[in-house]
């Protein structure tokens, strides 16, 4: 896939150092996307690419935003660009939700880049050294970490990786130069209107100029900061999607730093400090405390522990399910899961008997089940047990007649947990779910 170094340019070399570290190391057969918008940047990457991993083993990806009345001649120059490099690309006319411009088209990108990438496909963004300590101070002035771009990392089903980010922008310019390749220059790039470009033309030569040195102070400070970010990472790995409250630190800027470590572990790089903290007030008060991280997925606290929810919508679906008889031996869905009822000997743990035909339900009016000792109501029953509010109503019941034989796989009533004496072994089963 890699052709010989000694044919390579230099940027090529670089480039093809970075790649077999990172990726080919690893995957050798790996397929790569180039996010070409048809600036320096981009371009640089793509006709490097190319050279380096064989025109076979890439593609493109343009996203057209549609900003500009010179945007139909930047699709053509990316055509005619890929026709020479003889590869595939692919143009996504994108549509921008209103509110701020830049961040509408970089997510819309972005969404256009994950709808397009292949499992077997890393992408690779053509951000270099420059885009990164802009974006280091893009963030600090705008309170929200000293954290830089993510070299690499997960978009939708596939990798992506930035490999210029060891690269300068003059590299990238003499390399263009040197190839003889033409480049795009958006107007946009000029308009200080515009955050970063502000940053960019008046506010970074500045800073260049009174510390020259700037970039690779910063550098040293960002890199100190991901190390301490990577070890929080590696720690928090380890717990599941339920978590006692006790496990957090104790002072409240701890709290926060931990349970946005846990959320971005789940793939929520958004949350506030502001939602953090009034998770935290609600979840101090003793009452259901929730904080919305995207469509039907929310971080959820009760009592001693928190949950992350992937999907809160299974719990509607299930509670609105009807009511489903089980059979000995058959398999049936109910609640978005699979169940059988699996003959066992007397005695099994987790077994119990039956009087007579059993159905799944999650009805809970009127029903009872022997419970330490006495006829108690199912819902003190998921009082005792700490079934989260939430799920309760979803949690399905094995109900024969009025009475719980069993609260799905969990909890056995103890009237049908004893074998009596006057039974046959094929009345004793065990509830499963099935995978």
């Amino acid at each position: 896939m890699i052709l010989d170094g000694t044919q390579l340019h230099s940027f090529e070399q670089q480039l093809q150092s970075q790649l077999q570290e990172l990726i080919l190391a690893h995957r050798p057969d790996q397929k790569f996307c180039v996010g070409l918008s048809g600036g320096a940047d981009s371009t640089a990457l793509l006709v490097a690419a190319c050279r380096v991993l064989g025109a076979a083993n890439v593609r493109a990806l343009h996203g057209n935003h549609r900003l500009h009345p010179q945007a139909p001649e930047w699709v053509e120059h990316c055509e005619r660009l890929c026709e020479q490099l003889r590869i595939e690309l692919v143009v996504g006319c994108l549509d921008l939700v209103p509110g701020n411009v830049e961040a509408a088209a970089r997510q819309a990108r972005y969404d256009f880049f994950a709808s397009q990438l292949q499992a077997d496909e890393t992408l690779l963004l053509g951000h270099h050294s420059q885009d990164q300590l802009e974006t280091v101070f893009m963030r600090l002035f705008q309170g929200r970490s000293l954290l830089p771009m993510r070299g690499s990392g997960r978009l939708g089903e596939a990798d992506f990786l930035r490999p210029l980010l060891a690269f300068t922008r003059q590299q990238v310019l003499d390399y263009l130069h040197q190839q003889g390749i033409t480049w795009i220059e958006d107007p946009s790039n000029r308009d200080e209107a515009l955050t970063r470009n502000f940053l960019r033309h008046r506010i970074m030569p500045l800073l260049m100029q009174r510390w020259p040195s700037l970039d690779q102070a910063v550098q040293r400070v960002t890199s100190w900061q991901q190390g301490q970010n990577a070890l929080l990472h590696e720690l928090l790995q380890e717990y599941g999607d339920q978590v006692s409250f006790a496990e957090l630190p104790k002072s409240e800027v701890g709290q926060r730093a931990w349970l946005r470590i846990f959320l971005e572990l789940r793939g929520h790089f958004k949350i506030t400090d502001k939602a953090l903290d009034e998770f935290c007030r609600q979840s101090q008060q003793g009452a259901v405390s929730r904080l919305d991280l995207a469509a039907n997925c929310a971080l959820m606290g009760w009592r001693n522990h928190f949950y992350y929810e992937a999907d809160t919508s299974v719990y509607t679906r299930a509670a609105e399910a009807l009511p489903v008889p089980l059979e000995a031996g058959e398999t049936i869905e109910f609640g978005d899961q699979h169940w059988t009822l699996k003959k066992v000997a007397p005695g099994h743990e987790g077994g119990f008997y039956s009087l007579g035909k059993l159905y799944l339900s999650t009805r809970r009016k009127g029903l009872t089940m022997r419970w330490r000792g006495r006829q108690a109501d199912i819902k003190e029953v998921f009082r005792d047990l700490d079934v989260p509010p939430w799920r309760r109503q979803a949690l399905p019941l094995l109900i024969w007649q009025n009475e719980v034989v069993a609260v799905s796989t969990d909890v056995i009533s103890e009237r049908f947990r004893d074998y009596p004496t006057n039974a046959v072994a094929a009345d004793y089963y065990r509830l499963l779910t099935v995978k």
